[in-house]
């Protein structure tokens, strides 16, 4: 079928945006707060996880010993706290929310989403709201025992994902885009390479000097696909906080770029790089009501981004020694309820 000049021009945007939006996932999601300042408890600024390396603190029930190792302690099993459903009449009209995943192979039996997100787009409100979730999140699984949430997948793929959020959060979202990291060098080579505007200096070990070690300086910062990748999925000398305070640079970078990009010449390629890279339930028609709010977004600002970071879960260690965390469901629950505009 050929596609007329109006029809290629809202593939394109599909395209660009489904790539963009994804564009969330190529790293961990613990930071929230893209504006620079603070609107609520619950939004931060970027610069409030500074590039510092924090080893995971075991919890009460382990002990560490001088030589470093850990000695487990008796320890009560974990219950979870039964979660209120949100209903569809709570959502606000025209909501959708969809689960970002990211995933190393999504061939790979039994693969981990490591990355997991959920967006949710607010026309009524004229906002996007993003809500990162730590991929060692301790949840109840239906059917099966307690995991971390980044075993889901591999388990029972979306739709057991997400009955588990409805178990745990409950939010039951209807919709998932799921990208192969190996999908986002070409896919931001593909744009010809984004602009980073760099919150905090980083230095870490890497491939791209000769020296094996790279400094990235505050500022703006052009940045090809191997450059982005190592600069979002850097850890050696830094947190996760920081690491994910990175991704949500590059995410806006994206973002920014696939808005103010010449698409049409590069509808084949990122048709086939769409096609190759990301796995998803949502339709063009699905999408296309929103393609207005991204527009108007991409001039305002307005996306509200929160995650369940250290002030609402707790560091926890099984009886089998693995290191995960418990989340605190009230807490979970109030950023849901003002990121999903739940208190109206």
């Amino acid at each position: 079928m050929r596609l007329n000049q109006h029809q290629k021009i809202t593939l394109a945007v599909f395209i660009v945006l489904t790539l963009s939006f994804v564009g969330v996932i190529f790293s961990a999601a613990l930071v929230r707060g893209m504006a620079n300042s603070a609107s609520s408890k619950y939004q931060i600024s970027l610069k409030d996880y500074p590039p510092t390396a924090t080893p995971f603190q075991p919890n009460a029930f382990a002990n560490i010993l001088e030589d470093g190792t850990i000695e487990l302690l008796p320890q009560p099993v974990h219950t979870p706290t039964p979660v209120p459903v949100i209903s569809e009449d709570q959502l606000p009209d025209r909501q959708m929310n969809i689960l970002l995943l990211g995933a190393d192979d999504f061939a790979a039996n039994g693969f981990r989403t490591d990355v997991i997100m959920l967006l949710s787009l607010n026309p009524k409100h004229h906002s996007v709201s993003l809500i990162s979730f730590p991929r060692d999140l301790y949840v109840t699984i239906p059917g099966y025992w307690s995991n971390r949430i980044n075993s889901v997948w591999g388990l029972g793929g979306f739709d057991l994902l997400a009955d588990t959020f409805e178990v745990n959060f409950g939010i039951h979202p209807q919709y998932y885009m799921m990208v192969n990291y190996n999908g986002f060098r070409d896919v931001v080579n593909s744009l010809d390479g984004i602009d980073v505007v760099v919150t905090q200096e980083l230095q870490d070990s890497c491939g791209r000097d000769a020296s094996g070690w790279c400094i990235i300086k505050p500022g703006t910062v052009h940045m090809d696909g191997d450059m982005a990748l190592w600069y979002s999925r850097s850890r050696q000398t830094s947190s996760d906080f920081d690491r994910n305070r990175r991704a949500q640079e590059v995410v806006k970078a994206i973002f920014t770029k696939a808005m103010n990009l010449n698409m049409l010449p590069k509808l084949p390629e990122l048709y086939g790089l769409y096609r190759e890279y990301i796995d998803t339930n949502v339709q063009l028609l699905d999408i296309l009501p929103y393609l207005p709010l991204a527009t108007e977004v991409m001039k305002t600002g307005n996306i509200n981004q929160y995650a369940v970071g250290p002030e609402v879960v707790s560091n926890w260690i099984t009886a089998e020694g693995a290191m995960v965390l418990i989340p605190n469901y009230y807490g979970i629950s109030e950023i849901l309820s003002e990121a999903l505009y739940l208190n109206e």
